[in-house]
């Protein structure tokens, strides 16, 4: 979803920082420590993916805590009891589907607010708690849409997209840390110090953190489709909703390679490919 809130800076904001000493870093990498997360790659077992992971779900559900208590404090809740059980009812359904799936363990407790703003948006954190903002259930024309965007969500969950993205920022962090000490270490490079280390982070940000952001949102969009399927939906309104997103964005966004989330009209057409190799309809 377009996101009013970055729910993965909300996490990272409370995470430990590197900080290491030049002298710190060579030691390490002399003893062969300074990377100890080469030995945190799992299988992820509803993808089939590799996944780097430095923190298990308690750690990152423990960042998030904070935040999701002033998200709720600071935002209007709506008082609107049938939108809210309607929110409710498509949510039940959609992470049944989930559960029908083998991705989500039954009898889990989620906390679901449904905010009472304009925004277009819908966003879940660690430690099952999911936040849809009136917005976007004045933007989707059914249920079925609706089930999109919190199957979506759920593939957030189902794939440990926030640990992974902040198990990513921090490799990403000791990476330049252990360049700087390559620059300062160079007769010849560490006149150029702040320029390469402006370089490299921008390197970091626009090559490896948002296309791997971007990747994320592609596989949420698709585990939400099988939820929906799971769930008696119709998986042709995901396609429709994300027309719709590209419509009501139309000016608003920046292009693809500077954001944390592919383009409307790309997303649109991946789930018209990806339903139609599944099965799940002909489009």
């Amino acid at each position: 979803m377009t996101q009013r809130i970055n729910f993965d800076s909300a996490i990272l904001d409370g995470a430990p920082r590197i900080n290491l000493s030049r002298r710190a870093i060579i030691s390490g990498l002399a003893a062969g420590t300074v990377f100890p997360f080469v030995t945190g790659c799992e299988t992820n077992a509803a993808t089939g993916q590799s996944q780097l992971l430095l923190v298990g779900d308690s750690q990152i559900a423990t960042m998030a805590a904070s935040a999701w208590t002033d998200m709720k404090a600071q935002t209007p809740v709506t008082a609107n009891s049938r939108l809210k059980s309607r929110v409710l009812n498509v949510w039940e359904k959609t992470l049944h589907g989930a559960e029908k799936q083998g991705h989500i363990a039954p009898g889990q407790n989620w906390d679901v607010a449904v905010f009472d703003t304009d925004d277009v948006n819908a966003f879940v954190m660690p430690g099952n708690r999911v936040g849809v903002y009136r917005g976007i259930t004045e933007l989707t024309e059914n249920d079925d849409q609706l089930s999109s965007v919190l199957g979506h969500e759920t593939g957030h969950v189902v794939g440990k997209h926030a640990a992974a993205r902040y198990s990513q920022q921090m490799v990403g962090q000791m990476a330049i840390a252990v360049g700087q000490v390559a620059v300062a270490q160079s007769e010849t490079l560490s006149k150029y110090g702040p320029q390469l280390g402006v370089l490299g982070g921008a390197a970091l940000q626009f090559g490896v953190i948002l296309p791997y952001s971007r990747a994320h949102e592609l596989q949420a969009d698709k585990l939400g489709v099988d939820y929906m399927h799971q769930a008696g939906y119709d998986v042709k309104q995901s396609v429709r909703l994300w027309q719709l997103m590209d419509s009501n964005s139309k000016g608003q966004r920046p292009p693809e390679f500077m954001s944390t989330h592919p383009d409307p009209g790309r997303r649109a057409d991946e789930l018209v490919r990806y339903i139609n190799a599944k099965g799940y309809a002909l489009m």
